[in-house]
């Protein structure tokens, strides 16, 4: 997400107190310059942010999406994360994939992990916009690296299956590693079925790259504010 924030000459006699005012009277125009710069910075509102994920856990999808709307407009990422999720769905809101698809990225730019977990998957699944299994696989690597378990599996499931790009199984084993790790059942057995098929030497490597991944993930994954698998998904 794009940033937003984006003389005479004294007497001799008079020049150092007339200097130290000049100097004063810069400062002072620049703390000005400064003030005017932050005034047209969007108010950071996190409690009405918590009121309309409470809404629309609640049902009230309507209020709460148009919250979302107006807290993205000025610049919230979390708020652009669940206004995409509110488009996708059509959720308090008409349906506007395209439009999504651009509230994600702007969540994505401002840090929000499950934003591109989000784009991973639309563009994975293909119901919603023509399936790009090149766009999926990069977008779900962006949020596997930064600690989305359910992206490290659908990761290691196409690493597995060479969707998207060559076949990996050792990478495949290390994701789905992280996500079994983090307590994802289905990865735990996806792991598991596909052990056997690895030597001694690539099991090694595996386990080895699932843990060097583990400790460079960031977690949590994202601001707060947005679960791993937000409501009404």
């Amino acid at each position: 997400m794009a940033n937003i924030f984006q003389e005479r000459k004294p007497k001799i006699a008079e020049w150092p107190a007339i200097s130290y005012l000049a100097m004063g009277m810069v400062t002072l125009a620049a703390l000005c310059l400064v003030d005017i710069r932050l005034s047209d910075r969007p108010a950071v509102q996190p409690a009405r942010l918590q009121s309309a994920i409470a809404e629309f856990d609640s049902n009230r999808l309507a209020p709460a999406a148009a919250a979302f709307r107006t807290l993205a407009d000025k610049g919230d990422p979390t708020a652009a994360f669940w206004y995409g999720h509110a488009l996708e769905r059509g959720l308090g809101t008409h349906e506007d994939v395209t439009a999504a698809i651009a509230q994600y990225q702007k969540a994505l730019a401002g840090g929000v992990t499950r934003a591109a977990a989000s784009l991973g998957e639309l563009y994975l699944n293909g119901n919603a916009v023509p399936p790009d299994f090149a766009k999926a696989r990069g977008y779900l690597t962006i949020a596997a690296k930064r600690g989305d378990s359910r992206a490290a599996l659908d990761l290691g499931r196409m690493l597995n299956q060479g969707i998207g790009g060559p076949a990996d199984p050792v990478a495949a084993y290390s994701w789905l590693e992280v996500a079994a790790l983090d307590g994802n059942a289905a990865a735990r057995q996806e792991r598991d079925q596909l052990l056997p098929h690895l030597s001694p030497a690539q099991q090694a490597e595996a386990v080895q790259q699932a843990t060097a991944l583990r400790s460079e993930a960031a977690r949590p994954a994202g601001p707060a504010g947005v679960p791993a698998n937000p409501a009404k998904a």
